[in-house]
């Protein structure tokens, strides 16, 4: 027996699959664990910059100076109080607007019977495709004040008034940008819950002479809680990680968050300040989630919609409320999807900032030569070699990690889900959901630290495309992990043991059994962090240099300068690739779908 039991162990241990596994785990054990290990460990010790702040630092001498000097110092009120505030008002208010906007709109959309709601659907979700700082920009071409200098907006032009600071800078216009972008995210969410609402549990409500408000509010949108919760903590965990549409926004007026207090301490060269800040943004993040877990994790039962005596879905009438409902939603998609994008066309066709006249538009922006007395001197988009490096990095990140990432998402999931129960599998599911609690420019605050210098036998890493591509799969690794698990799970385990009858290989089983079943879900995962990838700021800011940079960190870079033309141009060029992008991938998985349904 020991001797067989020796066999099994050895049998199991020099399996491919076990080695796969304990590669993963070492690799994202450094790529996930390192960099927070490492960021801690930075605002701990005194760094060598420090020195030119503090006389009695002593560079890699431990001290608790920076947490100190952060909670308690004569600057705490400036640098960490009044940001902690503002992000959470900022992001509370705007997660419960998107929330509530969203969720009205997924009633609407799935549940009812208003007209036009296939086509509707996807212009609703327009903003997510948008990068996060194109509202910003946007917001400022409708209501910037010439009394804060500068050009006047489109409000102002039109009006003869000049809109109230508050309008142009500050924390009404970060709400409300916010709020537009990120509903889409509510939406998504509280649409597939509630499709799966038993329409009997409304029938009855009906017959017992309950009003369709009281029907939303006491069985609807009760028996959704969890994707309610799930929206929010979403939706407020990716405001407070976001620093270009409050930095846009809010610098003008000194309105600080904690990202962009983060930003600016690393801009300026202090970096233990700049660290604690993202420890503080993580700890933020985890407290929310744990939160959401607590709420939920021990009353699941309570929100079972679909059991085994039936399920209906039938639309709500709205009667003489339908066609009104079918404008209420026309306008929020008009005004939240078709009217930015308009604007930032609209934007880039003008010569001059703050002329809104005809004879102002040009398609210098788009197809100039260089001109001294245009933009600085540089030229359209389309002739500018800056501008084109950056496209071609923006493409080849975003199919590079999205590729890599789907791959690995699926082999995690397979793993996690054949293995489910063991060590292994815990250990893995685990690592890979940790990067889900860092905020982006958290992240990348982290990576930053930890590839800065070489460590061993790891080079530096800091300017190379490596470094984006090695950071933007980290983080895009919780979501295609679910997806592959999902896939996995789909696909039975009867297939891979015949195979294995056969003599089969695991790798071989994986490449022509598991990998040709699950195409589904690497395509899903891959969409999601193509798109992601394509708008990523925050979390690559901190990282790219003049040879990497991408279209959104040159686009961010002529908006500080100044050049909205150019950025909104660049943004709009990031919009189209996505679709372009998603629409490759959907139609060679399609393809795939298709060969595997003819065998």
């Amino acid at each position: 027996m020991l001797e067989r039991w020796l066999n099994y162990v050895l049998f199991k241990v020099t399996s491919f699959q076990f080695l796969i596994s304990v590669l993963l785990i070492i690799a994202l054990t450094y790529l996930v664990l390192g960099p927070l290990f490492e960021l801690i460990w930075r605002t701990l010790t005194w760094g060598e910059r420090d020195t030119r702040f503090f006389r009695q630092a002593v560079p890699g001498e431990l001290t608790l100076f920076h947490w100190k000097y952060m909670m308690f110092g004569p600057s705490a009120q400036a640098i960490l109080l009044e940001p902690l505030r503002n992000t959470l008002i900022t992001g509370m208010i705007a997660a419960a607007l998107a929330l509530g906007l969203g969720s009205i709109l997924a009633w609407l959309i799935v549940r009812t019977d208003m007209p036009g709601q296939r086509w509707l659907q996807p212009v609703l979700t327009l903003p997510y495709i948008v990068p996060s700082f194109a509202l910003a920009l946007v917001w400022e071409t409708l209501f910037r004040s010439s009394q804060l200098g500068g050009a006047a907006g489109l409000f102002e032009n039109s009006s003869g008034i000049a809109p109230a600071n508050w309008m142009a800078y500050g924390p009404v216009p970060i709400i409300v940008a916010m709020t537009i972008q990120y509903y889409p995210f509510a939406f998504l969410l509280v649409a597939g819950a509630l499709a799966t609402v038993d329409s009997q549990l409304v029938e009855s409500a009906e017959l017992l002479g309950a009003s369709r408000w009281t029907i939303l509010r006491k069985i609807t949108f009760p028996l959704v809680t969890p994707a309610l919760w799930a929206a929010f903590i979403l939706i407020f965990g990716r405001t407070i990680g976001n620093f270009a549409l409050p930095f846009l926004l809010g610098a003008p007026v000194q309105f600080y968050t904690l990202s962009t207090m983060l930003f600016s301490s690393l801009k300026l060269g202090m970096e233990a300040r700049g660290y604690t800040l993202a420890l503080l943004l993580i700890l933020l993040t985890g407290a929310v989630i744990y939160l959401n877990q607590r709420v939920l994790g021990h009353h699941s039962r309570r929100f079972e919609t679909i059991g085994g005596k039936g399920f209906k879905a039938n639309p709500t009438l709205l009667g003489r409320w339908r066609w009104p409902c079918f404008a209420l939603v026309c306008a929020t998609a008009l005004i939240t999807a078709v009217l930015p994008v308009g604007l930032m066309i609209y934007r880039t066709l003008m010569l001059i900032e703050g002329r809104y006249g005809f004879d102002n538009f040009t398609l210098h922006y788009w197809i100039g030569d260089s001109n001294p007395e245009i933009a600085h001197g540089q030229p359209g988009v389309l002739q500018n070699s800056v501008i084109l490096g950056a496209t071609w990095n923006s493409i080849r990140l975003a199919a590079l990690g999205s590729a890599i990432c789907g791959v690995l998402g699926l082999v995690i999931g397979y793993i996690v889900v054949r293995n489910r129960g063991s060590w292994i599998s815990k250990l893995l599911d685990q690592i890979s959901f940790v990067p889900f609690l860092f905020p982006a420019i958290a992240l990348g605050a982290m990576y930053l630290s930890l590839f800065a210098v070489q460590r061993g036998p790891i080079p530096a890493l800091y300017g190379t495309f490596v470094l984006l591509v090695l950071i933007v799969t980290v983080d895009k690794l919780p979501y295609t992990t679910r997806t592959g698990a999902n896939a996995v799970t789909q696909i039975g385990q009867e297939l891979e043991e015949a195979a294995e009858i056969q003599g089969a290989s695991w790798l071989r089983r994986f490449w022509q059994v598991v990998f040709p079943l699950s195409a589904s879900g690497l395509i899903a995962g891959m969409m999601l962090s193509f798109v992601s990838i394509m708008r990523e700021l925050s979390l690559i800011i901190f990282l790219v240099t003049p040879s990497t940079g991408v279209l959104m960190t040159v686009g961010f870079r002529f908006a500080e300068e100044g050049q909205p033309q150019l950025a909104n141009a660049l943004i709009l060029l990031v919009t189209l690739i996505t679709i372009a992008g998603e629409l490759i991938v959907w139609w060679l998985g399609k393809g795939r779908l298709a060969r595997l349904q003819e065998k």
